[in-house]
């Protein structure tokens, strides 16, 4: 199979990155001039994490130019920092191209599939609730909708362009909703977590007095002035009295979200809100480039897009086209934007090929481990074990008094020992237990947890659209 048109088009894409940043620093380090194949790429580039580039980077954003890759950066962007910190992650006007090289033909084909007006949309690429800052070499950190697109920066939306542009929560809470009202034939939503959406609709009621006020009367937010809607007004109250969404949106066809990993709760939700929209998962796509894209509701290696490797549970590291159907790897990324055998941290499952491309299913984050006393307890596992509990579900570990705690609603109804059951199923969680080096589990019922927790993330400067809730987190400040 190493002449498929798989491995053909991974090799045209990586001989081309080669070749155009053959003369950089990076370049001439590794030798690129000299890499005849992928293989030999394997063999004279390391693997590397974000830690091995940061100097680099850092030197790019200084205005270097020729460093990772021929000329200077055209933009950054941050990482959310889902298992860490957050990370300066360098663009390209190939990186936008390699995007749009997946974005676009989904969109189109969507769009068709569904018969859509594409006018009729509202997505979020650009996390909201943040301003655009610069580097000190003059270079824009922060990636417009328009950037990812190629769109027009005129191009109108059914969101005004100054609501992404709002730093108070609350103003782009409302913002936001006066604007998705007003979009009576709003058909296609796309975000990336649900937790996002939910964050909105959950925030009617909320705001219901302030938004009744400004269709009705027009008014100000934040400065930017609205103007009154009757016809909103009324679909709005006919909302309020129902809660039925299908008085704001009864064209609304299909919202794209994450619906893999520790978003699955948080989809299932959304699906209860909304029973009559079509659900779509999106496929892996990160700050740092594109794994996948759906492609007739699979997540399918987006092959032009980068060139990609995949590290299994041995440490041996494969092709694309080499992957086996029911085996889980690590993706190693190799971008337009600098990155070289890039170990990205997430864990997919291969569920088969289509048209020789394998389908990708995102299953979670590597990285945090939680090993207080020698429990080892992985995102994995105790997504597992919490998955069959409705709604917000996150354990929380206390390296102060050794045990951990389970937040979830209020009047869930969680069994303490059908969780610690499951637990036990991990021996070294098991063992810890039954020492007594870790206490039993705390079940802490909140109200409305998901809310708390998004709250904190976003005051200690995460940004809204980012935010994933994970089922083991080491943070326990939100509790506080």
């Amino acid at each position: 199979m190493e002449y498929s048109s798989l491995s053909l088009a991974q090799w045209q894409w990586l001989e081309e990155c080669l070749a155009d940043n053959k003369n950089t620093l990076y370049g001439t380090t590794y030798n690129f001039a000299s890499i005849s194949s992928m293989k030999m790429y394997q063999e004279k580039v390391p693997l590397i994490s974000y830690q091995d580039i940061e100097k680099y980077i850092d030197s790019i954003s200084r205005g270097d130019e020729d460093v990772l890759f021929s000329g200077s950066a055209v933009a950054f962007e941050m990482t959310g920092g889902s298992t860490g910190g957050s990370k300066l992650i360098p663009y390209t006007q190939k990186s936008f191209r390699d995007f749009q090289r997946a974005i676009l033909p989904y969109l189109e084909s969507t769009f068709t599939t569904y018969q859509m007006n594409p006018k009729n949309t509202y997505w979020s690429i650009s996390p909201a609730i943040r301003t655009s800052r610069i580097t000190k070499s003059g270079i824009t950190i922060g990636v417009s909708d328009s950037d990812y697109l190629g769109l027009d920066e005129n191009n109108e939306s059914i969101i005004p362009a100054w609501v992404s542009q709002l730093d108070n929560i609350n103003s782009w809470k409302l913002a936001t909703l006066y604007w998705l009202i007003s979009a009576k034939n709003l058909e296609f939503i796309s975000i990336w977590s649900p937790t996002f959406l939910l964050v909105l609709v959950e925030s009617l009621d909320e705001y219901e007095v302030e938004l009744k006020n400004l269709f009705n009367n027009g008014g100000e937010i934040s400065g930017y002035k609205v103007s009154s809607n009757i016809t909103t007004l009324e679909s709005f109250l006919k909302y309020s009295k129902s809660k039925n969404f299908e008085e704001l949106w009864s064209d609304l066809k299909l919202i794209s979200l994450w619906q893999d990993g520790s978003s699955k709760t948080y989809a299932k939700k959304l699906k209860k809100i909304f029973p009559t929209v079509h659900f779509e998962s999106k496929g892996l796509l990160s700050t740092e480039g594109i794994v996948s894209i759906p492609d007739k509701g699979l997540p399918v290696l987006s092959e032009r897009s980068g060139f990609y490797e995949f590290i299994t549970v041995d440490k041996e590291v494969l092709f694309s086209h080499q992957l086996k159907h029911g085996e889980e790897y690590e993706v190693v990324l190799t971008t337009n934007g600098g990155l070289y055998r890039y170990c990205t941290g997430d864990i997919v499952l291969c569920e088969g090929y289509r048209d020789e491309k394998p389908i990708l299913r995102f299953r979670y984050r590597k990285g945090f481990l939680s090993d207080m006393v020698g429990e080892k307890l992985t995102e994995s596992f105790v997504s597992g074990v919490l998955e069959n509990i409705s709604g917000f579900a996150m354990m929380v570990p206390h390296i102060d008094s050794l045990d951990y705690s389970l937040v979830v609603e209020k009047n869930s109804k969680i069994s303490r020992d059908t969780i610690e059951e499951k637990l036990f199923k991990n021996p070294q969680y098991c063992y810890a237990r039954e020492l007594g080096q870790l206490k039993e589990l705390k079940i802490i019922e909140m109200q409305n947890p998901m809310k708390v927790y998004i709250d904190k993330m976003v005051s200690e400067g995460k940004r809204i659209g980012d935010i994933k809730i994970p089922s083991l987190s080491k943070n326990d400040r939100w509790l506080r």
